[in-house]
């Protein structure tokens, strides 16, 4: 084996670990595997150093040396034609190949967590303020129009979420945006006014909305600056049927009165 390697058994978690890092050490390719190289390797590694562990961890690397050994056999020893190809050496050196593959991904995914963990030791909670502390005096805060219920409000907005949550919030995508309640507040009103809409459901207008633009945040602020646009008179909101927020344009409904 020579001098390539000066590690002891309980640096591994395992004889696929060790595997592993003979077939990376020794740079093998992987998806053409050869299995004579790295069962060499493997036990003249275990032979020299299987005094070094326990009876019960030596049985898992004896196990895969037998395991080994059979494979290579396999490669020396053609099969006869009637062998099913599921014992052809073909076959369990691909078995082995997925094997190391999968445990690549969940090391690197562990290897992944345990980072986040360290990183995690490191940082401290902190507990929320209360908002009162920070509330100016003079803060004043305005009432909805007594014909909107608040209650029924919350159940559109709800509904909303439910509605939109497993199509476009589940989507994998990863999109920062800084959004702000007047700047979507002039495109809903530019939406209205340019294209002459009477009323329009909540969903409807959501669906004309850029795909890539659409995330929960967005959903709050498009539902504030709705809001806004009814204390200032330009809309006004109510509920149909299916509990849906219908946005009526009172601009386009004054001049056609």
């Amino acid at each position: 084996m020579g001098a390539n390697f000066n590690l002891r058994l309980k640096d591994f978690e395992g004889p696929l670990d060790l595997i592993d890092t003979l077939v990376r050490e020794k740079k093998l390719d992987i998806m053409n595997l050869d299995v004579a190289a790295v069962a060499q390797q493997y036990l003249g590694f275990v032979r020299n150093q299987i005094n070094t562990i326990s009876i019960d961890e030596a049985a898992e690397y004896l196990e895969m040396a037998i395991y080994l050994i059979a494979l290579k056999s396999k490669k020396a020893i053609p099969l006869e034609n009637n062998i099913s190809n599921e014992n052809s050496f073909e076959y369990e050196r691909d078995k082995l190949v997925q094997r190391i593959i999968e445990y690549r991904k969940y090391k690197a995914v562990a290897d992944f967590l345990t980072t986040k963990k360290e990183n995690r030791i490191h940082q401290y909670a902190k507990f929320s303020n209360d908002v009162e502390d920070f509330r100016p005096e003079n803060l004043s805060v305005e009432k909805l129009p007594e014909k909107i219920d608040l209650q029924k409000l919350w159940d559109a907005l709800n509904s909303a979420f439910i509605k939109y949550r497993s199509s476009l919030f589940a989507k994998a995508k990863i999109f920062v945006q800084e959004l702000s309640v007047n700047k979507i507040e002039d495109d809903l009103w530019d939406y209205l006014s340019t294209n002459k809409i009477k009323q329009i459901t909540f969903s409807e207008y959501f669906a004309t909305l850029d795909e890539m633009e659409i995330s929960q945040q967005y959903l709050v602020t498009l539902f504030l600056a709705i809001l806004d646009l009814v204390k200032y008179g330009k809309i006004s909101i109510e509920q149909n049927e299916n509990l849906e927020i219908v946005i009526n344009n009172n601009e386009l409904i004054k001049e056609i009165k």
